[in-house]
């Protein structure tokens, strides 16, 4: 699938991981401490290549990690300092000091925070994987001495969306006939502007109220409603931020029907609605990373708009740069690095 636009493969993955994946493995779950699944849709989606590349490459899984000779932690958005995940990772991992921990390629953002805490006390070794340069860059500026001194071992690679791409279709479903142009801006902590809510911070009441109602196709349509001026507002100023031959390539699309909302947020949209939306799209307009990685391996035309944190044109010079399918605009902080 897509040997033609060059992807990149999942051999240096298995490589890297190999040694620590030959006995009994333990997937960490990314849940909060009550349980509930922390992430999107576009997580959804990293979670279900990742566990296709493990079943491809044979790896034996168990839910009971005191049977386990490694624990994985999966690949997500989620290891940054402004969120609550990291600490309740390194209370996951007590106990089980002497188990490998292999970290799967994701990005990472801890500016004042020494990361290493995760890994107290442990004998055994780690390895955490970088999906994009900026990241592995910056955790060894920053924490280099502070992780060697945990064991812990930096290696880059490429998002495993990007990695494991054959995988991706048989998740997404093939493309369709072009019926849309998507511009899906993402409205939630890490939209320019927001503010740093934790992933598992405990929801208001209205919140909660909602989220009690079933999920599926009408608590979505619902909440697209409700947000309707606040989806179409985070839409209208990402296309402003496009170069203007970008924004004239738009504008001129053959599909004439435009689909304005944060496909990935699952209070949005299901699974199976952020599938068809991306299955269906002319071109995709998104500063989400996975909607904009999964359409450029669809053969979609995208435009990435970075969001103002590094991971979208980390992994898309890493991993995206070379596709004639996929153009960047970079934040403030990124001209001239695009």
């Amino acid at each position: 699938m897509n040997t033609n636009m060059s992807l990149p493969d999942a051999a240096h993955l298995r490589e890297t991981t190999a040694p620590y994946l030959n006995g009994l493995v333990h997937v960490t779950p990314i849940t909060s401490r009550e349980g509930q699944v922390l992430g999107n849709n576009g997580d959804t989606l990293m979670h279900s290549v990742f566990l296709s590349l493990l079943e491809s490459w044979g790896v034996k899984l168990t839910s009971d990690p005191t049977r386990a000779d490694a624990i994985v932690v999966p690949p997500n958005g989620a290891l940054l300092e402004k969120y609550s995940y990291p600490g309740i990772l390194a209370e996951r991992l007590l106990g089980h000091e002497n188990l490998p921990v292999v970290i799967f390629p994701s990005s990472a953002l801890f500016t004042s925070q020494d990361p290493s805490f995760m890994f107290a006390g442990r004998s055994a070794p780690s390895v955490w994987i970088l999906r994009e340069q900026h990241s592995l860059d910056a955790l060894v500026r920053d924490w280099g001495e502070q992780l060697r001194s945990a064991g812990v071992v930096l290696v880059s690679d490429h998002d495993v969306v990007a990695s494991g791409h054959e995988h991706v279709p048989g998740i997404l479903g093939s493309p369709v006939d072009e019926r849309h142009v998507l511009i899906a801006a993402r409205v939630d902590a890490e939209a320019p502007g927001a503010g740093g809510a934790r992933r598992d911070q405990a929801p208001s009441l209205v919140r909660r109220a909602f989220h009690a109602l079933p999920y599926g196709r009408l608590s979505t349509a619902a909440a697209r409603r409700a947000r309707a001026a606040k989806l179409r507002a985070a839409a209208d100023r990402l296309v402003a931020r496009l170069p203007d031959e970008l924004r004239l390539e738009v504008g001129n699309a053959s599909a004439r029907r435009f689909v304005r909302v944060d496909a990935s947020a699952n209070q949005f949209c299901t699974f199976e609605e952020y599938a068809s939306l991306i299955r269906g799209a002319e071109v995709v307009v998104t500063d989400r990373l996975h909607v904009g990685l999964p359409a450029a391996v669809l053969g979609k035309r995208v435009i990435i708009v970075e969001a103002g944190y590094h991971k979208l044109g980390g992994v898309y010079r890493r991993s995206l740069a070379h596709l004639p399918n996929v153009s960047f605009v970079p934040g403030p902080s990124e001209e001239g690095r695009g």
